[in-house]
Protein backbone atom coordinates (compact mmCIF):
# COMPACT_ATOMS: atom_id res chain seq x y z
CA UNK A 1 0.00 0.00 0.00
CA UNK A 2 1.16 3.56 -0.73
CA UNK A 3 -0.07 6.79 0.83
CA UNK A 4 1.91 9.34 -1.21
CA UNK A 5 0.23 11.59 -3.77
CA UNK A 6 -3.27 10.89 -2.45
CA UNK A 7 -5.50 13.09 -0.27
CA UNK A 8 -5.42 12.73 3.49
CA UNK A 9 -7.57 9.81 4.61
CA UNK A 10 -7.08 7.86 1.35
CA UNK A 11 -4.70 5.07 0.37
CA UNK A 12 -3.42 3.79 -2.96
CA UNK A 13 -3.33 0.02 -3.43
CA UNK A 14 -2.78 -2.63 -6.08
CA UNK A 15 -5.37 -5.18 -7.16
CA UNK A 16 -5.21 -8.14 -9.56
CA UNK A 17 -5.84 -6.14 -12.74
CA UNK A 18 -4.72 -2.64 -11.79
CA UNK A 19 -4.77 -0.29 -8.82
CA UNK A 20 -7.17 1.77 -6.75
CA UNK A 21 -7.33 4.77 -4.45
CA UNK A 22 -9.83 4.36 -1.64
CA UNK A 23 -11.07 6.16 1.42
CA UNK A 24 -9.34 4.26 4.22
CA UNK A 25 -12.57 3.13 5.87
CA UNK A 26 -13.73 1.36 2.71
CA UNK A 27 -10.40 -0.03 1.42
CA UNK A 28 -10.83 -3.61 2.63
CA UNK A 29 -14.35 -3.86 1.22
CA UNK A 30 -13.28 -2.34 -2.09
CA UNK A 31 -10.36 -4.77 -2.31
CA UNK A 32 -12.73 -7.72 -1.83
CA UNK A 33 -14.92 -6.47 -4.69
CA UNK A 34 -11.96 -5.94 -7.02
CA UNK A 35 -10.75 -9.50 -6.42
CA UNK A 36 -13.83 -10.68 -8.34
CA UNK A 37 -15.01 -7.94 -10.68
CA UNK A 38 -14.94 -4.23 -11.54
CA UNK A 39 -16.64 -1.61 -9.42
CA UNK A 40 -19.13 -0.82 -12.16
CA UNK A 41 -20.03 -4.46 -12.77
CA UNK A 42 -20.44 -4.93 -9.03
CA UNK A 43 -22.88 -2.00 -8.96
CA UNK A 44 -24.68 -3.36 -12.01
CA UNK A 45 -25.30 -6.63 -10.14
CA UNK A 46 -27.00 -4.98 -7.15
CA UNK A 47 -30.76 -5.50 -6.95
CA UNK A 48 -31.41 -1.96 -5.70
CA UNK A 49 -29.41 -0.19 -8.41
CA UNK A 50 -30.84 2.89 -10.07
CA UNK A 51 -29.38 4.12 -13.35
CA UNK A 52 -28.74 7.86 -13.30
CA UNK A 53 -29.05 10.08 -16.36
CA UNK A 54 -26.15 11.99 -17.85
CA UNK A 55 -23.09 11.23 -19.96
CA UNK A 56 -21.57 7.86 -19.30
CA UNK A 57 -22.85 4.97 -17.26
CA UNK A 58 -23.72 5.80 -13.65
CA UNK A 59 -25.46 3.53 -11.15
CA UNK A 60 -26.69 4.48 -7.70
CA UNK A 61 -26.69 1.65 -5.14
CA UNK A 62 -27.25 1.33 -1.41
CA UNK A 63 -24.04 1.92 0.52
CA UNK A 64 -22.64 -1.42 1.78
CA UNK A 65 -20.87 0.47 4.58
CA UNK A 66 -20.55 4.07 5.82
CA UNK A 67 -18.50 6.30 3.53
CA UNK A 68 -16.67 9.55 4.39
CA UNK A 69 -19.97 11.29 5.20
CA UNK A 70 -22.04 8.14 5.85
CA UNK A 71 -24.49 8.81 2.99
CA UNK A 72 -27.07 6.10 2.34
CA UNK A 73 -26.20 5.57 -1.34
CA UNK A 74 -23.15 5.53 -3.60
CA UNK A 75 -22.86 6.57 -7.26
CA UNK A 76 -20.60 4.40 -9.44
CA UNK A 77 -19.47 5.88 -12.75
CA UNK A 78 -17.65 4.15 -15.58
CA UNK A 79 -15.45 6.65 -17.41
CA UNK A 80 -16.16 7.25 -21.08
CA UNK A 81 -14.22 9.35 -23.56
CA UNK A 82 -15.73 12.50 -25.00
CA UNK A 83 -15.09 14.34 -28.25
CA UNK A 84 -13.71 12.96 -31.49
CA UNK A 85 -11.83 10.04 -29.98
CA UNK A 86 -15.01 8.50 -28.55
CA UNK A 87 -15.64 6.34 -31.62
CA UNK A 88 -12.18 4.75 -31.49
CA UNK A 89 -11.25 4.61 -27.82
CA UNK A 90 -14.64 4.83 -26.05
CA UNK A 91 -13.53 3.97 -22.49
CA UNK A 92 -9.78 3.47 -22.94
CA UNK A 93 -7.14 5.85 -21.56
CA UNK A 94 -3.41 5.79 -22.28
CA UNK A 95 -1.16 4.98 -19.32
CA UNK A 96 0.47 8.39 -19.16
CA UNK A 97 0.48 10.52 -16.02
CA UNK A 98 -1.83 10.17 -13.04
CA UNK A 99 -4.91 8.00 -13.80
CA UNK A 100 -8.15 9.89 -14.35
CA UNK A 101 -10.06 8.70 -11.26
CA UNK A 102 -7.08 9.43 -9.00
CA UNK A 103 -6.86 12.98 -10.36
CA UNK A 104 -10.58 13.42 -9.86
CA UNK A 105 -10.45 12.22 -6.25
CA UNK A 106 -7.69 14.75 -5.54
CA UNK A 107 -9.73 17.53 -7.17
CA UNK A 108 -12.88 16.54 -5.27
CA UNK A 109 -11.21 16.44 -1.89
CA UNK A 110 -9.31 19.70 -2.50
CA UNK A 111 -12.57 21.40 -3.50
CA UNK A 112 -14.34 20.02 -0.44
CA UNK A 113 -11.54 21.24 1.82
CA UNK A 114 -12.00 24.71 0.31
CA UNK A 115 -15.73 24.78 1.05
CA UNK A 116 -17.22 23.58 -2.24
CA UNK A 117 -20.31 21.41 -1.91
CA UNK A 118 -19.54 18.24 -3.83
CA UNK A 119 -20.14 14.60 -2.83
CA UNK A 120 -17.24 12.87 -1.09
CA UNK A 121 -15.17 10.39 -3.07
CA UNK A 122 -15.14 6.77 -1.89
CA UNK A 123 -12.88 5.06 -4.41
CA UNK A 124 -11.40 5.17 -7.89
CA UNK A 125 -10.06 2.09 -9.68
CA UNK A 126 -8.16 1.36 -12.89
CA UNK A 127 -8.09 -1.86 -14.94
CA UNK A 128 -5.06 -2.50 -17.16
CA UNK A 129 -5.57 -3.20 -20.86
CA UNK A 130 -2.14 -3.31 -22.52
CA UNK A 131 -0.88 0.25 -22.95
CA UNK A 132 -4.30 1.51 -21.86
CA UNK A 133 -6.59 1.30 -18.86
CA UNK A 134 -10.29 1.50 -18.10
CA UNK A 135 -11.56 3.07 -14.88
CA UNK A 136 -14.44 3.60 -12.45
CA UNK A 137 -15.21 6.08 -9.68
CA UNK A 138 -17.42 5.82 -6.59
CA UNK A 139 -18.77 8.90 -4.83
CA UNK A 140 -21.46 9.34 -2.24
CA UNK A 141 -24.84 10.65 -3.43
CA UNK A 142 -26.73 13.65 -2.05
CA UNK A 143 -30.44 13.25 -1.21
CA UNK A 144 -33.04 15.92 -1.88
CA UNK A 145 -31.35 17.58 -4.86
CA UNK A 146 -32.27 17.91 -8.54
CA UNK A 147 -30.25 18.70 -11.64
CA UNK A 148 -30.37 22.31 -12.79
CA UNK A 149 -31.28 21.06 -16.27
CA UNK A 150 -34.41 19.27 -15.04
CA UNK A 151 -35.57 22.29 -13.04
CA UNK A 152 -35.09 24.73 -15.92
CA UNK A 153 -36.96 22.45 -18.33
CA UNK A 154 -39.93 22.39 -15.95
CA UNK A 155 -39.95 26.07 -15.01
CA UNK A 156 -42.09 28.29 -17.23
CA UNK A 157 -42.02 31.09 -14.66
CA UNK A 158 -39.22 33.60 -15.30
CA UNK A 159 -38.68 34.37 -11.61
CA UNK A 160 -38.19 30.69 -10.78
CA UNK A 161 -35.69 30.23 -13.62
CA UNK A 162 -33.73 33.35 -12.69
CA UNK A 163 -33.57 32.14 -9.09
CA UNK A 164 -32.25 28.74 -10.19
CA UNK A 165 -29.63 30.36 -12.40
CA UNK A 166 -28.68 32.82 -9.66
CA UNK A 167 -28.00 29.90 -7.31
CA UNK A 168 -25.80 28.37 -10.02
CA UNK A 169 -24.05 31.73 -10.36
CA UNK A 170 -23.35 31.74 -6.61
CA UNK A 171 -21.75 28.32 -7.05
CA UNK A 172 -19.52 29.65 -9.84
CA UNK A 173 -18.34 32.49 -7.58
CA UNK A 174 -17.59 29.97 -4.82
CA UNK A 175 -15.61 27.79 -7.23
CA UNK A 176 -13.67 30.79 -8.49
CA UNK A 177 -12.91 32.06 -4.98
CA UNK A 178 -11.67 28.58 -4.06
CA UNK A 179 -9.34 28.40 -7.07
CA UNK A 180 -11.31 25.56 -8.67
CA UNK A 181 -11.94 25.71 -12.43
CA UNK A 182 -14.68 23.26 -13.38
CA UNK A 183 -13.90 22.92 -17.09
CA UNK A 184 -17.09 21.02 -17.96
CA UNK A 185 -19.62 22.94 -15.85
CA UNK A 186 -23.09 22.46 -17.32
CA UNK A 187 -26.76 22.23 -16.40
CA UNK A 188 -26.50 18.48 -15.78
CA UNK A 189 -23.77 18.51 -13.14
CA UNK A 190 -25.14 21.32 -10.95
CA UNK A 191 -27.52 20.00 -8.29
CA UNK A 192 -29.95 22.27 -6.47
CA UNK A 193 -31.46 21.44 -3.07
CA UNK A 194 -35.23 21.81 -2.74
CA UNK A 195 -34.81 24.51 -0.07
CA UNK A 196 -34.10 27.85 -1.73
CA UNK A 197 -31.77 28.96 1.04
CA UNK A 198 -29.38 26.04 0.53
CA UNK A 199 -26.33 26.34 -1.70
CA UNK A 200 -25.91 24.33 -4.90
CA UNK A 201 -23.85 21.16 -5.23
CA UNK A 202 -21.59 20.28 -8.16
CA UNK A 203 -20.36 16.93 -9.48
CA UNK A 204 -18.09 15.55 -12.24
CA UNK A 205 -14.60 16.88 -11.43
CA UNK A 206 -12.93 14.69 -14.06
CA UNK A 207 -11.36 17.62 -15.90
CA UNK A 208 -11.29 20.17 -13.07
CA UNK A 209 -8.21 22.31 -12.55
CA UNK A 210 -7.21 23.33 -9.04
CA UNK A 211 -5.07 26.43 -8.54
CA UNK A 212 -4.13 28.66 -5.61
CA UNK A 213 -7.19 30.65 -4.48
CA UNK A 214 -7.15 34.13 -5.97
CA UNK A 215 -4.37 33.40 -8.46
CA UNK A 216 -6.44 33.24 -11.66
CA UNK A 217 -10.12 33.87 -12.34
CA UNK A 218 -12.05 31.41 -14.49
CA UNK A 219 -15.52 32.66 -13.52
CA UNK A 220 -16.39 34.07 -16.96
CA UNK A 221 -15.36 30.86 -18.69
CA UNK A 222 -17.56 28.82 -16.36
CA UNK A 223 -20.49 31.21 -16.83
CA UNK A 224 -20.27 31.09 -20.62
CA UNK A 225 -19.89 27.29 -20.59
CA UNK A 226 -23.00 26.96 -18.41
CA UNK A 227 -24.96 29.47 -20.50
CA UNK A 228 -24.26 27.43 -23.65
CA UNK A 229 -25.47 24.34 -21.83
CA UNK A 230 -28.73 26.05 -20.80
CA UNK A 231 -29.37 27.11 -24.39
CA UNK A 232 -28.53 23.62 -25.66
CA UNK A 233 -31.15 21.86 -23.51
CA UNK A 234 -33.81 24.22 -24.91
CA UNK A 235 -35.10 25.33 -21.51
CA UNK A 236 -37.87 27.96 -21.66
CA UNK A 237 -35.63 30.76 -20.33
CA UNK A 238 -33.05 30.00 -23.01
CA UNK A 239 -35.61 29.88 -25.83
CA UNK A 240 -37.29 33.11 -24.83
CA UNK A 241 -34.49 35.30 -23.54
CA UNK A 242 -31.19 34.12 -25.07
CA UNK A 243 -27.58 33.95 -23.90
CA UNK A 244 -27.23 37.54 -22.70
CA UNK A 245 -30.18 37.19 -20.33
CA UNK A 246 -28.93 33.82 -19.08
CA UNK A 247 -25.54 35.37 -18.30
CA UNK A 248 -27.26 38.23 -16.48
CA UNK A 249 -29.23 35.74 -14.37
CA UNK A 250 -26.00 33.94 -13.48
CA UNK A 251 -24.66 37.26 -12.18
CA UNK A 252 -27.60 37.90 -9.82
CA UNK A 253 -26.28 37.46 -6.28
CA UNK A 254 -28.22 35.23 -3.87
CA UNK A 255 -31.26 34.98 -6.12
CA UNK A 256 -34.91 35.66 -5.32
CA UNK A 257 -36.20 34.26 -2.03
Amino acid sequence: MATSLVPKGYIRCQHTHGEFVSWEGAADHIASILEKTTLYDWANSQDDRVTLSGRGFVHSVRSPLPGPEARSRWAIRHYLRGGRVTKHLRDLYIKIGKPRPFREITAIETARARGIRTPAAVCGATYSFGAFYRCDLITETIPGVRRLADLLLEQNDLIQSINSLARAGNLIRSLDDAGVYHVDLNANNILLPQKLGESAWVVDFDRARVTAPGSTSFANRMKHRLARSVLKIRAPIGREYGKIEVLKALSVKNGHK
